[in-house]
């Protein structure tokens, strides 16, 4: 398999390894937008959140929390955007499920802006009861 991250992870490529255990693994993007900029990943491959079994998103969530801790104990960040970026229309450039943790600070200029759409209240009830059926 030609994945970057199942390279850094078996030692191929070198990285910032903050914590690993026997499934989750995490490590600091190479392109941050924040200083402390983290990402999670399992260590088994999956391209996406739903090619993922639930007990390896529980348990992704999980270090997602003890790493946003201990960024906010070590580097003082005041707040955090967790971001997953799925396939790549969504923006998604490494086909390996991983979780971004952008610390954020007072005035650190890092935008995650959209341009809100708009729907009239019918178009959005007939979302939410095309989306119903499927949960």
């Amino acid at each position: 398999m030609d994945c970057i991250f199942c390279k850094i992870i078996k030692g191929d490529i070198p990285c910032a390894k903050i914590y690993e255990d026997d499934k989750i693994f995490s490590f600091l993007d190479i392109a941050p937008a924040n200083k402390g900029h983290a990402l999670v990943i399992p260590k088994e491959h999956y391209e996406t959140l739903l090619d993922a079994p639930d007990v390896v998103v529980n348990d992704l969530m999980l270090l997602v929390k003890k790493v946003k801790r201990a960024l906010s104990s070590s580097l003082g960040a005041e707040g955090f955007n967790i971001l997953i970026n799925n396939k790549k229309v969504a923006g998604q450039l490494v086909p390996h499920l991983h979780i971004h943790i952008i610390p954020r600070f007072s005035n650190d200029g890092v935008s995650l802006n959209w341009k809100p759409k708009r729907y009239s209240e019918k178009e959005i009830d007939e979302f939410a009861e095309k989306i119903k059926k499927f949960i």
